[in-house]
Parts: C-alpha cells; structure tokens; sequence
C-alpha cells in the first residue's frame, strides 16, 4: 500500500500597513490616552536596575514591554489609536488573508486551481456570513470551482485545528493533493474601547497562510507528524470577545492554563513520535508573550534560543496567526532546513490547545507543482480589447502578452501608443493589433462587421482611459459622440461574448454634482446603459462590470486642475495616484474573477460597480 508524507509547501504573510511601535505607545501613556502603567514602579525595581547596567538607555515602558512582555512592535491595519470610523474604511481581515494566499500561492508554484480545499480560521471577519473561506476563493478561482471551503472560528488553535482538518480530508479523499490553511485577524478591532497598555501593547493586524501538500513516501518520514487538539473548559471565561467586539482577558489565569496545556500537548506529541525534547531544532509556539513562553521554556529545561519568537517581536499576539506567520518568516529567512524538526505547540481563547511536530523535508515541491503562467485562467480564452491606444492600454498589452490569451487588441488612433503596442506586441504569437477609426456608431457597426462570426469569452473597453478623452471635456457634442460609440459597441457585441464584459468609467462620475462635466455625463449615460444590458447580459451567462478607477497621475495629466481636484473629491483621495500598473493588474482580474483585491463591489442589478478601494491607501 502507497504511503503519503504530508507536507508545507508554501508560505505566505501579511500585516497591517499601520507600524505600533513601543515609543508611541509610551508617549500614548505618558498623555493619558492609556492606563495601567507605573513609570515609578518600574525604575525603583531591582530587575530594571540590573537590566540598566547593560541597557542605560532603556525607558521602564520599553524594559517592561519589549523585555518583559516581549514586545517590539505590531502592525494595525489604521493608524494608532484604534477608532470604528477609521476601521469601517480600512483593510480587514479579508483583504489581508488574500494578500498572504497570493504569496503563499507563488510561495508554492501552484496556481488556484491546484488547491483541493480551503480552511481558513478567524475571530474577526468582514462579515458574519458567508464564511470567510469561501469569499476567499472568489479572489482566485474560477466561478464554476467547487473544491470545498470550510471557515472556522478557533482563535489561538486556529491553525492547529485546520492542519487536523486537513489531514482529514487527505485520508477521505485520495484524489485530494493540496488544501490551502490559513488564520487572518485584525485584533486592533477589539481595542476601540480599551484604555490598558497591556491589550495595546499585546495585540496586532496579520494574515498568514501555507499550503499542506500529499506526496509519497519515499524512505524517511518528513513532513507532518504528531497531532492533537484537546480542550480545557477550565479556561473558558478569561479570554475571549463579547458580542460588542470588546476584548476580554484576565491575564494571570490565561497563564495559569495556558502553561499546563502547552507542557502536556507538547509531551504528549514527542512521546508520539518518539522524540525527546532534545531532539528538537526549533520551538514555533503560539506567540503569546514572554510571561507565558518562558515559563514553559524554564520549567520543561528548554534553552530559550531554541524556541522562534521573531514573530511576536514583529507582529505582536495576532492569535492564531502566529505560528504560520513564525512558520513563513522562517522560510522567508532560509532558516527551515532539511531534516530540521520542529514542535508547534499552541493555547488559548476558549480553552482550546494542543500541538504538532513536523520535520522540514528535502523539497517543498508540491503535486501540480511547475512554471507558472501569470493569469493562467485566460489560457486559450478570446478576449476583445477595444481603445487600446492609451497608457493603460500599453501595460495591458505587457502582461497580455505573457499570458496564453487569444486577444484582439483595438486602436483607434494613430499615435505614440500605437507605436508602442506594435513595438511590445511583435513576438507576440496570440495578439492581433487592429487599427479602425470608431468616432461614431457607425464607424463601430463597420467595425464588428469584421467580426460577424467573431465569439469572444472577454470584451473589455477602456475607451474612457484614452488621454484624447480629456480634450472633449468642454465639448458637450464630441462627448455626446462618444457615449453613442460606446453604447453601440456594447449593444452589438453582447450577443459575440460568453463570459464577461468589463466596462472602465470614468473617475469623474463620482465627483460632487456642483462639478459638472460633458465627460462625466458621458461616462454616467454608458454606464446607465450597463446597468440596463445587465439582465439581459446574465440571462445568456454574461457577467458585466462597470469599472471605477481612482485619479491617475498619468491617465488624468490632460485634465484641468479643477477637474482633476473634483475628480479626487468624489474618489476620497488625497492625492493622485502613480502606480497604473495595479490599474491594469485588477482590470485583468476582473475579466475572470468574481472578486479582486484593493476594488469596492457593489451590485447595481446584475451589474457589479466596482471602483478602486482608495481607503486603503496608506
């Protein structure tokens, strides 16, 4: 009979943009905007006298958190202090857990599809329901995927239960070879009202995700090993969230449990395993602090270099993200080497706890494992672009070219950009260059009469991204002209496409009504259209999307400051933005994907508007 090692192959984090550092919460406490902590008690203990002798400049509020606590720092996903408003327009748990499985995914070599199954805890989602697993997979799966996913809400064990999980399904379902695990939190969510250092001080914003793989066994055993997971009821009222989002914990006898469970899970693994403690490279715990970790590591003898706390350091308690976050930190730092063993043991919220061991193998290469195509869902897919001529056209025509789409890629004018698209699109074998004139409806039913038996799966327009486009903005009857191209094209060339039709608006829409604009106008009348083509669209298994994007600094150098300034208005931002190749990046997605990471979606119908999400930005 066939035997199978279990194996992480592929890692991947991420953090709130936010940096909390020590000093600003000292100066936060110093101001009285945090309580519980005595300068004066510290300065005249004898600890901190000693600990001055080799560290003088160290104040009582860092000696007691970054030493004694074990703190460094932690990232949120708003700046310090934590408020509801700020938090409402901010990344969450979500928008970070998709950033990690996108690393993890590249981590691995694998693309989406390759994954069997999807396993994600949290204690702090977007939303109550649908799980957070399964709007996970809409950011990176085909809509007609139907690989399970499972949400679950363990917090510290998190991880340590979605490995068991997974495990299980391997063995219930031999034609399974990778299931993606994951924990997410913003735990700066649950401080709003808290006034103690100490849950400011613990607490951070981290997503962290890994890849278990199925690979036959060939000689030794690597991979994953012993595994429990037990449960102390004991523990079960001193930390945890009330219904209000409000953090709870009473510290000294989360301890009380939290050393017993994390000392008899960890035995009960080695003993498993025939391992002695001496055995182990490396210790990844749940990252709970100093007070708890080195306690376990004084009373089982472990020397405390070999138990990894670079996590907490970093990213503070971020529940049960810290151990893959442990676990990705040490891959990214080359330090999980071959044969190395590891003992994960973890404890917390609601008393859940237990542990597992795992010997690094020699190759992380996983089942599906191979080179890459970027955007590999487009593979032999028809795609139509129309108004390519621009600086957004041009990057699309960079990453287009490196995919395995067939696309047809429109010109409407001669000029720079044309030039340039037959310069990047030379070599390339799938992509056609066509050059028509389409200024009036006409123009454009002489166009697709080229195309009468043309189907396509894809029909993008990114007309309104056109730098011409900026020239009408005081020509009511040019942009009248416009609208009319536009509403025609998109009228004909329904019934010639299969999937989705991908409609870029215009910024301006969403400026204040007290700044009119014929382009605006333009872009409203088009998108009103859209809206009522949708129903029509989806009866025949159509998605369409109208397209938002925020003021760019190179797609908007033609408007006029007024604007430009009313443009950023309506978008939320403060300033334009630069980096047009994340524009082109999400309009790609949204050909083939439900959902797409930095956007806002909102169903007006059938029809998803979707703009850029310019809260996020730092």
């Amino acid at each position: 009979m066939e035997e199978f090692n279990y194996i992480l192959s592929g890692f991947g984090h991420a953090a709130g943009k936010y940096e909390v550092t020590n000093r600003m919460l000292e100066e936060a406490a110093e101001n009285d905007m945090l309580d519980g902590f005595n300068p004066e008690l510290i300065k005249h203990s004898k600890n901190y006298q000693a600990y001055l002798k080799t560290h003088p400049d160290v104040t009582p509020f860092e000696y007691f958190v970054g030493y004694k606590m074990g703190f460094q720092k932690r990232h949120h996903v708003t700046p310090w202090p934590p408020i509801k408003q700020n938090q409402d327009v901010a990344e969450n748990s979500l928008d970070l857990l998709v950033e990690a499985v996108q690393k993890t995914l590249d981590n691995a070599n694998l693309d989406a599809e390759d994954i069997d199954g999807w396993v994600v805890s949290t204690v702090s989602p977007q939303e109550q329901a649908p799980g957070i697993a399964a709007t996970l997979k809409c950011y990176f799966t085909k809509d007609d995927n139907i690989t399970p996913a499972m949400t679950l809400t363990s917090g510290c064990a998190g991880f340590n239960i979605a490995l068991r999980r997974s495990l299980d399904f391997f063995r219930s379902r031999p034609d399974v070879n990778n299931i993606l695990i994951a924990n997410t939190e913003t735990m700066s969510h649950f401080l709003n009202r808290k006034r103690d250092f100490v849950y400011h001080a613990t607490f951070g914003d981290a997503a962290a995700a890994a890849i278990i793989s199925r690979v036959t066994k060939k000689g030794k055993h690597e991979g994953v090993g012993a595994i429990v997971n037990h449960h102390d009821l004991r523990m079960i009222d001193f930390v945890g969230v009330d219904k209000d989002w409000n953090l709870y914990m009473d510290g000294a006898a989360v301890k009380r449990r939290a050393v017993p469970n994390l000392i008899d899970s960890s035995n009960e693994v080695l003993k498993r395993d025939d391992w002695k403690l001496e055995d182990v490279d490396l210790v990844v715990p749940h990252q709970t602090g100093n007070a708890i970790l080195h306690t376990v590591a004084d009373e089982i003898s472990l020397p405390r270099e070999k138990m990894f706390q670079e996590a907490q350091k970093e990213y503070g308690n971020v529940s049960g993200t810290t151990i893959p976050i442990a676990l990705s930190m040490l891959q990214e730092q080359g330090r999980l080497k071959p044969g190395m063993k590891l003992l994960c043991p973890t404890a917390g919220v609601g008393g859940e706890y237990g542990a597992w061991t795992y010997v690094v193998p020699k190759s992380m290469k996983a089942a599906g494992n191979k080179a890459k195509k970027p955007h590999a869902l487009l593979k032999n897919k028809k795609l139509l672009v129309l108004f390519g001529d621009n600086t957004l056209g041009v990057l699309l025509a960079e990453k287009l070219k490196n995919t395995e789409v067939e696309a047809h890629f429109h010109v409407n004018n001669e000029n720079e950009y044309k030039k340039q698209l037959e310069d990047c699109l030379k070599d390339a074998e799938k992509i056609n260059l066509l050059h028509h004139e389409i200024n009036a409806s006409e123009e454009a039913t002489e166009f697709l009469q080229k195309f009468e038996q043309q189907q396509w799966d894809y029909v993008l327009n990114i007309g309104m991204a056109s730098e011409t486009i900026y020239g009408f903005t005081e020509l009511p009857e040019a942009t009248s002209s416009i609208q009319e191209v536009f509403d025609r094209l998109s009228r004909e060339l329904l019934p010639k496409t299969s999937q989705t039709m991908v409609a870029l608006g215009h910024p301006l829409e969403k400026a204040p009504l007290t700044e009119p604009s014929p382009i605006a106008a333009a872009a409203s009348g088009w998108h009103g259209l859209s809206g009522s083509m949708a129903g029509e669209a989806i009866s025949k298994g159509v998605r369409t999307v109208w397209f938002i994007p925020a003021v760019y600094e190179e797609l908007t150098r033609y408007m006029s400051k007024r604007g430009r300034i009313a443009a950023m208005k309506g978008m939320h931002q403060e300033y334009p933005w630069a980096d047009l190749d994340q524009l082109a990046e999400r309009v790609i997605r949204s050909l083939y994907l439900l959902k797409v990471p930095h956007t806002y979606d909102k169903y007006q119908g059938p029809m998803i508007l979707r703009t850029d999400a310019c809260a996020f930005r730092k």
